[in-house]
């Protein structure tokens, strides 16, 4: 029996090494990949241990039990599981080192996915946007520290909340909410600005909302994730750098307006300059102020030279509101010396040269020459007349006022210039230049020329007899003699001293020699007096020549002259026809 004794010692105490050796191998691997267990299999873990520790107490304790009889079934049983056991501890002892380091693995995945979701958590918390969490329902799930800042709500007021019951207008959140529909639809990102009133400010913010559909890994559920930025200060400063453009853009009309109105008054200015009649003027007035003013109407009034009325010389636009004529009177401006405005409704001095029924804004500026009135500048618009465009119509008023004086000094100075200045004929420069003009106008129409050279007979014993100054009396006789006698467009001048030129177009022979016969029988048949006295009646010689083709102005003038001196050689008082150079005596 000694054998079986020991078999049974043995077997016990391998047993019992076997079920203390698991939990001393497991607690060595846990020291040394220092893994832990976790807490919701820690119960599990102790009561398995202590199971453990128990069975190999059992056996330990088997060891020193009295000997008994023990049948060979049993030991054989003993024997059997004695090196099972010692087998599974030696076969679990790498698995089990296996199992505890992919314990130690997962557990350092958990503890870096901790670190990465607390890492993520403090980004999304600490950053300075809004990030969101949202269900299908677009109830609110997660919402970060910048939400709750902006809103001033804690972390949990607004689970399980939707956005139109949580914003302040329940329409800025119906908007929100229809955008988190389209992102589930479509189940893509959507990139949008949103306009969101925040509590306690009344301006409005925007957010630049990045929204984006994805699956919760626990459940399977679609969710809504969203990051807003806040742009309100972009949006802001765009629309200034808008509104910054738009003004610029006015201003550049306005400068654009105001340089074109430059031209146009520019233009006038150089046009008036140009001008060699009040007629002219007139026209180039109303011309730049339908440019100036395409919604005006207006017109140009003129005193009459006896002082007694106004008169309309010119006028533009669809509308008449003035009268054509109208005593001084009756315009405040012509009154006062001093631009009277009348605005809708009539607001302000109403003239009577206005024609009924009255409306609208009208603007009379008074026309200043050589300081007095002259006129008026009349204009007429539907709506009020802006300051620019009274100070526009005030300088075109002295322009036009200045025009009209300078225009009557021009045409002074030319008539004097063109005039004698005792008989008020023309001169003899001006006269070599119109007949240079008819003469080349008759060989274009192919009518010819006709001029009469006339002298007085002995006009120098005259002037002897009676005085320089009786003799000027007679010149001037003679002078208006001439002008009546003559067609109005035929041009009479003095040549010097006693000596008269008459230019004749389209005037045949035959008509010439009876029209200047008659005029030598007027000459000698002229009275002329000095106060109450009759002075001595005088007769003057007369040389008439034909223009021809390609004659020249000095040609011409002489043949006239020699039939002259023809005339005086052969006895005055007589009219003298140049025909081929040989004088014909015409009684």
């Amino acid at each position: 029996m000694e054998p079986i004794y020991w078999n049974c010692i043995i077997a016990h105490g391998i047993t019992a090494f076997s079920y203390f050796g698991i939990p001393i191998v497991i607690g060595v691997f846990f020291a040394k990949t220092k893994a832990t267990i976790p807490s919701k299999f820690w119960l599990a873990f102790f009561l398995s241990g202590g199971f453990v520790l128990f069975c190999g107490f059992h056996h330990f304790l088997a060891i020193f039990e009295p000997h008994s009889a023990v049948s060979l079934l049993h030991l054989g049983v003993l024997d059997l599981m004695a090196f099972i056991s010692l087998s599974a501890l030696l076969y679990l002892m790498p698995t089990a080192y296996q199992i505890l380091e992919a314990i130690a693995r997962h557990q350092e995945d958990t503890r870096e996915l901790q670190r990465s979701q607390q890492i993520q958590r403090l980004f999304l918390d600490q950053g300075p946007f809004g990030a969101y969490i949202k269900d299908e329902q677009s109830r609110v799930l997660y919402y970060n520290q910048e939400l709750q800042a902006r809103f001033s709500v804690d972390s949990q007021e607004w689970l399980g909340k939707t956005d139109s019951e949580y914003l302040p207008d329940p329409e800025e959140g119906r908007r929100v909410m229809e955008n988190d529909q389209v992102v589930l639809k479509t189940l893509r990102p959507l990139k949008l600005i949103e306009e969101v009133k925040i509590p306690g400010n009344d301006q409005p913010c925007y957010w630049l909302s990045f929204k984006f559909p994805f699956s919760d890994g626990a459940t399977g559920a679609c969710r809504i994730g969203g990051i807003s930025i806040d742009i309100t200060e972009s949006i802001e400063a765009q629309r200034s750098l808008t509104d910054l453009n738009r003004q610029l853009e006015e201003k550049t009309l306005k400068l654009e307006a105001k340089k074109q109105e430059l031209i146009y008054l520019s233009d006038m200015a150089d046009m008036l300059y140009c001008c060699e009649s009040e007629d002219e003027v007139y026209q180039v007035v109303a011309l730049t102020c339908s440019k100036l003013f395409p919604n005006m109407s207006g017109c140009i009034y003129i005193i009459a030279n006896s002082k007694n009325y106004v008169q309309m010389n010119s006028f533009w636009g669809d509308e008449r509101t003035s009268k054509e004529i109208f005593s001084a009177c009756d315009c405040w401006a012509l009154r006062r010396g001093k631009s009277n405005l009348l605005l809708p409704h009539n607001s302000g001095l109403i003239c009577n040269h206005l024609i009924e029924p009255i409306n609208g804004t009208h603007l009379c500026v008074p026309l200043f020459g050589q300081g007095e009135v002259i006129g008026i500048l009349h204009i007429y618009a539907l709506k009020e007349i802006s300051p620019e465009e009274q100070q526009i119509t005030e300088i075109i008023a002295r322009t036009l006022a200045i025009a009209l004086n300078n225009l009557s000094i021009k045409q002074r100075l030319a008539y004097d210039n063109l005039r004698d200045g005792m008989t008020q004929l023309f001169n003899q420069s001006y006269l070599q230049t119109i007949t240079e003009q008819r003469l080349a106008e008759a060989e274009r129409s192919g009518q010819p020329v006709s001029v009469i050279f006339l002298d007085i007979d002995n006009f120098k014993s005259y002037n002897s007899h009676y005085g320089h100054l009786t003799a000027n009396i007679v010149l001037q006789g003679l002078a208006q003699l001439l002008l009546k006698s003559i067609r109005s467009f035929d041009i009479a001048c003095r040549w010097g001293g006693e000596e008269f030129v008459i230019v004749m177009p389209n005037m045949t022979l035959e008509n010439l020699r009876k029209r200047v016969e008659q005029l030598r029988i007027d000459v000698e048949q002229m009275q002329v007096k000095d106060g109450d006295r009759i002075l001595e009646g005088i007769t003057a010689s007369f040389g008439i020549a034909v223009s021809e083709s390609g004659i020249t102005v000095k040609d011409f003038l002489n043949r006239a002259n020699q039939a002259m001196l023809e005339a005086k050689r052969t006895g005055k008082n007589r009219v003298m026809e140049y025909v081929n150079t040989y004088p014909i005596i015409n009684s």
